[in-house]
């Protein structure tokens, strides 16, 4: 069950890097101040959410779900650039 576990942190993932480039789009409309459009803070979030997830499965003792999910998180990152060239001309940086 292992690979439960790894597709659930692929899309953990890849749901938390979808929201992220969203909230790029959203930034535009906010003042400049406010404005980074940092692909690093993607991908920050996206190692914050993974080593989150290895310690909750740690946390509840459940060792295949921290080191499938940590693996999925993982995995999911690869979604980045995907992501980043769906949005490309819709997402501007700084």
């Amino acid at each position: 069950m292992l690979i439960d576990f790894i597709l659930f942190g692929i899309v953990d993932n890849g749901v938390m890097i979808f929201g992220a480039f969203t909230g790029l789009e959203i930034e535009k409309y906010l003042p400049k101040k406010f404005q980074t459009g940092h692909l690093l803070v993607i991908a920050g979030a996206g190692l914050g959410n993974t080593f989150s997830d290895f310690l909750g499965g740690l946390a509840s003792l459940n060792y295949p779900l921290a080191i499938g999910s940590g693996l999925g998180c993982v995995l999911g990152l690869g979604l980045i650039p995907l992501f980043n060239r769906l949005m490309k001309g819709r997402v501007t940086t700084a």
